[in-house]
């Protein structure tokens, strides 16, 4: 697995989701948001992996990338029996978030014209991006 063909697994799934969200809202037609719910797709697909890298490598599956696995010297087979105890593994983890990281700030870019605000209406699309220990702080001040 690549950061690129994983990417395009996110936009058709993730971000497919999240266009058709945009779309029930009569937003679908706003190239911003969809710009941006492309972004916020790739970010919580990636998320959702480095979430889930316990599971998945109890399951002896890697979800990180190869080509960041193998920059920072991480052999699955050391994941798979030590877990976050594996050498390098804390370095690929930190590249492969930094990744989501990018693609959320991307997604938040989009938004710089009105302020970095994304609009009631496409607010609940948007959500997903939102810590949920942030959430109340958002709803009541925006």
């Amino acid at each position: 697995m690549t950061v690129d063909s994983l990417v395009a697994h996110a936009e058709s799934t993730s971000s497919t989701f999240l266009y058709a969200l945009l779309s029930l809202l009569d937003l679908s037609s706003s190239s911003d948001c969809a710009h941006a719910a492309s972004h916020l797709g790739a970010s919580l697909t990636i998320t959702t992996l480095l979430r889930a890298l316990p599971f998945h490598a109890s399951k002896r599956r890697m979800v990180i990338p190869a080509e960041f696995t193998a920059r920072h010297g991480v052999q699955q087979e050391d994941v798979f029996r030590h877990g976050g105890d594996a050498k390098g593994i804390d370095e690929a983890v930190f590249e492969f978030a930094t990744v989501a990281n990018d693609h959320l700030i991307t997604a938040r870019d989009m938004f710089k014209e009105v302020e970095g605000k994304v609009s009631r209406q496409a607010m609940p699309v948007f959500l997903a991006a939102v810590s949920p220990s942030q959430y109340e702080w958002c709803n009541r001040y925006n």
